[in-house]
Parts: structure tokens; C-alpha cells; sequence
């Protein structure tokens, strides 16, 4: 028997043997790609054999669309070098073969080309150079892309959605100040590089977490954002799942105030840690697995029963994170729906059980490691 098709096998039988209690399905309530999780930390580090081996699970849970970081940074140590895809190329690979569409972050800009030189997390000094990189990921990786010519034994999907940047509203991610003017300019660029290379793509606002509305709402007042991103994205953390809802109708209302009511809301991280009684924090949003499994559940419900909503309008909905090492004392260290030792070994968590339920309940079947129903 062929190798991947045996791992394959062995992947279904295992969550099947995990997950054997679950309900059957029902018909398909959610759009393609509602369900998806964030893909990073240690796994993106692992050798490329362990971390090809996630794309399988992840399709078998259910997952439809992965979020992943796409380093600037990496691709493009040298100022005016060339583009280095080798590690997308893993990604949008692996993506790829088990019908799991990408969620680009593009982020990290490289030494050469920060406004703060001394900060990883810094805005680049020129928008230009970082829409270039943009422009370059779409001729590698969008319709009729060069990655698509060079790989005909793989199913084209073609990546259409980007999102700039993460969270720059918050200081370690976004290191220089007025965020909102920085920001602003960046996307407005990327905007239009990204319609010029590709006019059907989807362009997603960066993630605001916290308070989101407040921070959305001083990008439209300080960054003119209206007219340049087609979706907008929040990180909803909280302890408790019915205000993930509320935070996002508070989003909604600010969008709606300023002509963008219409457009579409992604909860691009969206996560309960268990770290409680492992970490030594205060941190509110700590809970213990078996609840952070109840809450995940929970928060998937009530963002599914209102997803239509004018008031929600919700597209997608990313689990933060998909592995996470369950050590140290970074609370979300403690999220992840499997355990990864660093090395090679996983170990499902209790989270990952009520993903499946809710993914196999909401996406109509059970997922096969392909990404087909079975």
C-alpha cells in the first residue's frame, strides 16, 4: 500500500476511534471554510515530514481553511533580493492537497526594510516594498499563479484571500506609534496592489483584538480605511462565549456607521486557553480543558444560529491554535486542540473532540483526511 494513502488511513481510523460517540450529521448549515484554525507556533518549525502530516488531520477535523503566517522577513533577507517561496510553497502544498484554502498573514517586515530597526514586530518604512511582496505571493500563489504550472499533480486552489498584518493596535506587534495613521497606509497600498495583480481577491483587515471596536473605529477616524479591505476581522477573546457575539455586533455597529455595514466579519482567532491550575496568572480568560471544550462548543453555536444576521454577518471562524506545546507560562501556550511535544509527538486534547462534533454537525458529513465527505 502507498505510504501517504496508509497514514492517511491510519489518520481517519484514529479520530474515527476518538470520535466514534459523535452525532450524525446533518445537512450543511455554514459556508465552505466557516470552519478554520490558526496554524502556528513550534509546528511551523517542525521538519517538514511533521508538519505535512497536519495537513491530513486538520482536513479529517474538519478544518476548511488554515490561517498561517507568511514572513516577509523570511522570503526576502536582502533588500531588492529575490522572493524565497520555499516555505509558503510547504504551505499552499500541503493546503492544498487536502482541500484546505489559506488565510495568509503577512507580516515581519525584514531588517533592511523596518521603520524601527531595532523591532521584529516594526511597520515597514515604505509601503511599497511590503506591497511588492504582496504583488509577488500573487503571481506565485493566485489564479494562474507560477507555483500552479510547476506542481500539475496538484489540485489548483488558488490562494484569494490576504490579510495585512495582525493586531497592530497592540504595542509588541505594531512597534512604532500612531498606529492607526501607520497602518491606514498600509493597507491602502496593499489595496491596491492586491486588486491590481488579482480584481477577485479578498482583501482582510487585520485582526483587532481587546477592545475591537474601539480600535476599528480609530482606523476609520485616523487611518481612512473605508473602501480598502473587503472583510473585517476581529479576536474576540473573552471568558465567556456570548460575548464573542457581542463583540462582534459592537464591530458591526461601527462598520455600519461608517457605509461598510454590509461587508462581511471573519473571527480570525477565536480561543478559550486551559491553562488554569498550570500557569500562574490572573488572566481572566483561563479556564480548565473540559470547559474550554464546553465553551468552544458554545461559542461555534451561538456564532452559527446568528451568522446570517445582519447585525453579525460572520464568514469564517479560525480556533486559536490548532497545536501548542501545553508548557511555560504563556497562557495560550495551553490552547491548542492537540499537544505537540516539539519534536514529533501529539496527543489530542479535549478541544479537539468538540471541533470535530461541531464542524461534522455544521458542515453536513464526516471528513475523510482528503478533505472529502465520507
Amino acid at each position: 500500500m502507498d505510504l501517504a494513502l496508509r497514514t492517511s488511513l491510519v489518520l481517519a481510523l484514529a479520530l474515527a476511534a476518538l470520535l466514534g460517540w459523535l452525532a450524525p450529521a446533518q445537512a450543511r448549515d455554514v459556508p465552505r471554510d466557516f470552519y478554520g484554525t490558526v496554524l502556528d507556533g513550534g509546528v511551523l518549525g517542525a521538519p517538514a515530514g511533521v508538519l505535512a502530516q497536519q495537513w491530513p488531520r486538520m482536513a479529517a477535523s474538519g478544518v476548511e481553511s488554515a490561517r498561517v503566517v507568511f514572513s516577509w522577513a523570511d522570503a526576502q533577507p536582502l533588500p531588492g533580493g529575490p522572493f524565497d517561496f520555499s516555505r509558503t510553497d510547504q504551505l499552499v502544498a500541503g493546503a492544498s492537497a487536502h482541500q484546505i484554502d489559506l488565510l495568509p498573514v503577512v507580516i515581519y517586515a525584514p531588517p533592511w526594510a523596518r521603520a524601527d530597526l531595532s523591532q521584529p514586530s516594526s511597520p515597514p518604512a515604505h509601503e511599497a516594498d511590503y506591497a511588492a511582496y504582496l504583488q509577488a505571493l500573487v503571481g506565485r500563489y493566485g489564479p494562474g499563479g507560477s507555483f500552479w504550472s510547476e506542481h500539475p499533480e496538484l489540485p489548483p486552489r488558488p490562494v484569494r484571500a490576504w490579510q495585512i498584518w495582525n493586531e497592530p493596535q497592540l504595542r509588541y506587534q505594531w512597534s512604532t506609534p500612531g498606529f492607526a495613521q501607520g497602518y491606514g497606509a498600509l493597507l491602502r497600498a496593499s489595496y491596491q496592489a492586491l486588486k491590481a495583480a488579482d480584481p477577485g481577491c479578498t482583501v482582510v483587515l487585520a485582526g483587532a483584538t481587546n477592545f475591537s471596536w474601539r480600535a476599528i473605529a480609530t482606523l476609520y477616524a485616523r487611518g481612512g480605511i473605508h473602501g480598502f479591505f473587503d472583510v473585517a476581522a476581529v479576536h474576540p477573546y473573552t471568558s465567556n462565549p456570548k460575548n464573542v457575539v457581542r463583540v462582534v455586533r459592537l464591530v458591526r455597529k461601527v462598520l455600519r456607521r461608517h457605509g461598510d455595514g454590509r461587508l462581511p466579519i471573519w473571527v480570525t482567532e477565536l480561543g478559550f486557553p486551559a491553562s488554569k491550575g498550570r500557569v500562574r496568572s490572573r488572566n481572566s480568560l483561563q479556564t480548565t480543558p473540559r470547559a474550554a471544550a464546553r465553551r468552544l462548543t458554545r461559542a461555534y453555536s451561538l456564532l452559527i444560529a446568528r451568522r446570517s444576521n445582519p447585525r453579525l454577518l460572520v464568514g469564517r471562524a479560525y480556533w486559536y491554535t490548532w497545536a501548542s506545546s501545553y508548557g511555560g507560562t504563556d497562557i495560550f501556550s495551553f490552547s491548542g486542540l492537540w499537544r505537540f511535544d516539539g519534536l514529533s509527538g501529539f496527543r489530542p486534547q479535549r478541544q479537539l473532540a468538540a471541533y470535530v462534533h461541531s464542524a461534522r454537525l455544521h458542515e453536513g458529513c464526516r471528513k475523510l483526511p482528503s478533505g472529502r465527505c465520507a
